[in-house]
């Protein structure tokens, strides 16, 4: 782990000096995944989103979340999708930060007696970009919400990888 971190930081201080040059009419693609096992459970989740910039600082978009569990007894899998807005505060530096919002469906066909409300989730958050080139940046993001149905509270954070044109 210590080496990732390392490697990682090494990353952000070579990529030198280059900023965002987000534009109205950009397109953003961003793909982020994990992988756990442990004690007979396995789990992958691998998720992809699409962005349009309505303006320099204004992105709205979605995309679908698919995960795979595997326990000694069974197996499942729940197929997500995401709904969102980013207003970012700049759109010309290294380090983009952005405030969001977003609808979350956790699992688009709940088992009885789970109705579809109860993995509704609408979120608030954040995150930053941070630019290693003109067309690829780093994006680490949080999101804090409630469920529409139970009630209930969501947190997710993701990291991945964007890739515009």
């Amino acid at each position: 782990m210590k080496r990732f971190i390392l490697l990682f930081l090494a990353v952000l201080l070579i990529s030198g000096n280059l900023s965002a040059q987000i534009e109205k009419g950009d397109r953003e693609i961003q793909a982020s995944g994990f992988f756990i096992a442990f004690e007979g459970i396995t789990m992958m989740t691998v998720s992809g989103t699409y962005g349009y910039y309505k303006t320099e600082k204004l992105e709205i978009g979605g995309g679908p979340v698919l995960s795979r569990i595997d326990f000694g007894f069974g197996s499942s899998t729940t197929l997500s999708l995401t709904a969102f807005g980013r207003y970012h505060l700049t759109a010309r530096d290294k380090l983009v930060p952005y405030l969001s919002g977003q609808w979350y469906q956790f699992d688009v066909s709940p088992e009885e007696p789970a109705s579809f409300l109860d993995y509704s989730f609408v979120q608030g958050g954040g995150g930053f970009k941070y630019f290693i080139n003109e067309f690829i940046a780093y994006d680490v993001s949080g999101n804090l919400g409630f469920s529409f149905g139970s009630g209930s509270f969501s947190f997710i954070m993701v990291a991945g990888i964007s890739a515009f044109f």
